[in-house]
């Protein structure tokens, strides 16, 4: 430990007899002057406080790190389905085009002028699907929820 004296200013302090022993038994221990082991104690204090503080926070970006897995996980998936939607998509798109390409048709005919029996029979079907899937995905959850709780 290296104490430039000039740097040093006196000062007097009020100490119980237990911290003035504390004292003398860090100097004797560390082979220093009283002064210097009082100036030990602080810069030790202070050093232990940077490790606590830098471990508090290791600790709480563990603990985030901890918590947002599930959710990551979600995104994931989530990304892969829509990765793989947008590919189904794209390819109905290029066979459409060709249906509508090879048979010629001058005019498209949309769902506002036209819903034939299939198509309203594939949204019902659909609507049927993603109900039953949102009661599967809210029952799991449930689940979940009480296996955290119990």
């Amino acid at each position: 430990m290296n104490h430039i004296k000039e740097n040093k200013r006196s000062s007097h302090f009020m100490l119980t007899p237990e911290t003035k022993e504390k004292i003398k038994i860090i100097a004797k221990e560390e082979n220093i002057s009283q002064a210097n082991a009082v100036e030990l104690m602080v810069n030790t204090y202070f050093e232990s406080r940077e490790e606590e503080h830098l471990l508090l926070k290791q600790t709480i970006s563990k603990l985030i790190d901890e918590k947002m897995e599930p959710m990551n996980e979600k995104l994931r998936t989530l990304q892969v389905t829509g990765n793989v939607i947008d590919r189904d998509t794209k390819i109905l798109l290029e066979f459409m085009n060709h249906y509508y390409l090879v048979n010629k048709f001058n005019k498209l005919a949309t769902t506002e002028d036209y819903k034939t029996k299939g198509l309203q029979q594939a949204e019902d079907l659909i609507q049927k699907r993603i109900h039953k899937q949102r009661k599967k995905k809210l029952d799991y959850e449930q689940r979940k929820q009480q296996e955290r709780t119990e």
